[in-house]
This record gives structure tokens, sequence and C-alpha cells, in this order.
């Protein structure tokens, strides 16, 4: 059973009219097993709706990094090239789920994660379709001031390729120990 992390995001309306501001503060709060991102135009559930620009800031807990070229479309994001989202986590293992696709063209998708490791290479998804991938990430926290992408206390999230998309994410604590 998941927690509700969005309990205002049961209508359709609600959750449309929520924006990222209202996300302010510890964004992974206690208790919490799950957290939904849809990137896709309408609110499904505890789906949060994250559209571009959506710009991290340390105090939403999530949003864009780097990420320029970034377009919103019914179905998802998508950039020519390259994009990234970052979400505030406390350390540890994480099981991670990407929705790939939903571009108006075919999508070829590789994702990192922390550090730039690779999680998934070459994801080739026809026009309108849809991939599910899942991979294990450790969160790390390094020490005061650690600003590099393992020990900055997030999970970060690239998507590079040629229109490399996403529609969901899914994050939940993993019951697989971290490694190193």
């Amino acid at each position: 059973m998941t927690k509700n992390l969005f309990p205002f995001a049961k209508s359709a309306a609600c959750a449309l009219a929520v924006s990222a501001a209202a996300f302010a503060g510890p964004f992974y709060p206690e208790g919490t097993t799950t957290l939904h991102f849809a990137f896709e135009g309408s609110p499904n559930g505890d789906r949060p709706i994250v559209r571009p620009p959506a710009t991290y800031y340390v105090e939403d807990g999530f949003g864009f990094v780097d990420s320029p070229n970034l377009i919103g479309t019914a179905l998802g994001v998508t950039a020519p090239k390259y994009f990234r989202f970052d979400v505030n986590l406390p350390a540890g293992t994480y099981d991670i789920s990407v929705t790939l696709g939903g571009t108006r063209d075919e999508s070829v998708t590789s994702t990192k994660a922390e550090n730039h490791q690779p999680m998934v290479s070459d994801v080739h998804v026809a026009r309108g379709e849809r991939a599910v991938k899942t991979f294990t990430v450790t969160v790390k926290r390094g020490a005061a001031g650690d600003q590099s992408l393992e020990g900055d206390g997030r999970l970060t999230l690239e998507f590079e390729g040629t229109n490399p998309s996403l529609m969901k994410l899914d994050i939940k604590p993993s019951a697989k120990p971290a490694t190193e």
C-alpha cells in the first residue's frame, strides 16, 4: 500500500490548479512510500503534473535542471537531445520506473542517474507508443557543501538521445541493499 503523497490531487480540476510552489518544504514526507510524477497532459490519481519550465528549486523539491530545449506536449516532455530532472530524496536505495515515449516522432532514450551512471540504454519507442523501464539507484548525501551529482542529496535523472522522452516517473524505496 502506498501513502497518498498528494491527497489534494484527487480531482482533475484541483490537480491542474496546483503549482510547483505548493510542494515547498521537505519533499519526501515521513512515512511516504512512493512518489509519482506525470509529465503527460492530464492528471491521474496521485501524480502531480510537471510541465516545462518547472525549474528545480531546493524549496520545491523537484524540477528540471539544465534543460533549455525541453518541450512539453500533451503526451509528456521531450527535447532534441537532452534534459535532466532532479528530486530531493533522503539518502537510500530507490527503485525507479520511467515511462518513455509518447512523442510525435520516434524517440531513442538513454537514462543516466547519479554521477552519470548508465541505467537504460537506447530505448527505441515508435511514434505514439510507450515503454516502461525500471532500475535501482542509490542516492547519497555527501559532506556539507558537496555539490557533486553523487553527493548532493537528491536523485538526478538525465535523459539523452534522439528526441528523448518522459511520460511518467515513479520512485519508491528499494528492498535491495545499497551498493557502492
